[in-house]
């Protein structure tokens, strides 16, 4: 094995065992409150924990934008991690004050209480300068640093919640200890990853940047989340608890790749290896069918695990929420590959499929937790046989484009 290969697959080795110890941790939570709490308590908890994800993809924009520009910095570092820090600080207080403004028509639409709406708009702010932390580690490609560092946002919010639940098992109770293990989580991240001082003004380049990574996440994350938040607007207390345990299932088809695209990213922004698009779109794609087949062999024992007796029935429904989280996945490579260029057009086509699933399942394919799950992975399929050819079709014209310039300027003897 080559020594680039060894590294790739180092990287990839210990990443890889720290997003499982942080997603271990995620969905320890989501056990414990699938036990603890009754089924529409727990499809409470679910619209939540789903608010919190759609709502962090400010925090995902923002460790994609500094690990694409670390990645390609040079000998500009610190100028790039100070601008970094001061997006991360401006970042948090406007969630903050966003979100809070937000809670209580959020409160009244999902039938949640608004002290627990509130708690989770400020868990998500609290996150930002973590994960802002993590895309400085992860672009100077610092593996063990990144492992150190998303472990400890994953765990140690993860812990706030799960003793908040054994505190008092309902949905405001777990919201405020995520919040103190959030705030945790943040400054544990920004101790690994080093100090770095936050500069006064933001570049009209950077601040657009963020915007177009941070639209494109929040497409994706909207479109791999929002499918349970529909479900508890139309179906029952019971049918939406039960989709919260198939978003759970979801969510581990999501996340086991993850390791994958953190190791290739930055390798697809400075451009230090070919063919990286196809190698980290075929391993997650690899990896999703394996938990899709072991999701359906294992349905009866994995649901019982996850939720207990309770939840029986729902077992012949496990494999489809493991296809759709993923075939979410590999959206996620085709975007990321999208941002190392800073390309739009992906950003756009999700944003397309987001709007198609709201319409589509808003008005016909709501009646059964099946219908939705179906739906929401029909639109996510077409999404990635789109969104590949897309991506092929634009690094081949550019690479074309390339060659041509290079043919053009190479002087004649």
């Amino acid at each position: 094995m080559s020594q680039t290969r060894r590294a790739i697959a180092g990287g990839i080795l210990l990443v890889g065992v720290a997003t499982m110890l942080a997603n271990a941790a995620s969905y320890l939570l989501s056990m414990f409150a699938a036990r603890l709490m009754s089924v529409p308590e727990y499809g409470a908890l679910g619209a939540m924990l789903s608010v919190s994800i759609i709502g962090g993809t400010a925090a995902l924009g923002i460790q994609a934008v500094a690990a694409r520009r670390i990645a390609s910095s040079g000998p500009g570092e610190d100028e790039e991690r100070a601008a970094v820090v001061s997006l991360g600080l401006r970042l948090t207080a406007l969630i903050a004050v966003v979100g809070l403004a937000l809670s209580w028509p959020l409160a009244v639409l999902f039938d949640v209480p608004f002290a627990a709406v509130a708690l989770t708009v400020l868990s998500v702010a609290a996150s930002v300068m973590g994960f802002g932390a993590l895309g400085l580690v992860q672009g100077n490609e610092r593996h063990g640093h990144y492992g150190y560092a998303y472990a400890a946002i994953g765990c140690l919010r993860a812990a706030g919640g799960i003793v908040a639940l054994f505190i008092h098992p309902d949905v405001t109770s777990a919201c405020a200890g995520i919040l103190v293990g959030s705030i945790a989580g943040t400054v544990a991240a920004v101790i690994i990853a080093g100090p770095s001082r936050p500069r006064l003004r933001l570049t009209p380049r950077l601040a657009r940047e963020f915007a177009a990574t941070t639209g494109s996440l929040v497409a994706l994350y909207a479109l791999s989340n929002v499918d349970l938040l529909l479900a508890r607007i139309f179906l029952d207390g019971t049918g939406s608890g039960e989709y919260a345990l198939g978003s759970l299932v979801a969510k581990i088809a999501f996340f086991l790749p993850y390791a994958v695209i953190t190791v290739f990213f930055p390798k697809m922004s400075a451009g230090t290896m070919r063919h990286a698009f196809a190698l980290a779109t075929g391993l997650s794609a690899a990896i999703g069918a394996v938990a899709t087949v072991g999701a359906a062999v294992l349905a009866g024992p994995l649901v019982w695990l996850i939720g207990g007796d309770k939840y029986a029935e729902f077992a012949s429904l496990a494999w489809l929420f493991a296809l759709e989280g993923s075939l979410f996945a590999v959206v996620q490579v085709i975007l990321y590959a999208g941002f190392s260029s800073e390309a739009r057009a992906l950003g756009i086509l999700t944003g397309c499929a987001l709007i198609c699933q709201v319409v589509v399942v808003s008005l016909w394919a709501h009646q059964s937790v099946s219908a939705i799950v179906i739906c929401t992975s029909v639109i996510a399929a077409v999404l990635v046989v789109v969104g590949i050819v897309v991506e092929l079709r634009r690094t081949k014209g550019r690479a074309s484009g390339a060659e041509t310039q290079g043919l053009v300027e190479t002087p004649r003897g």
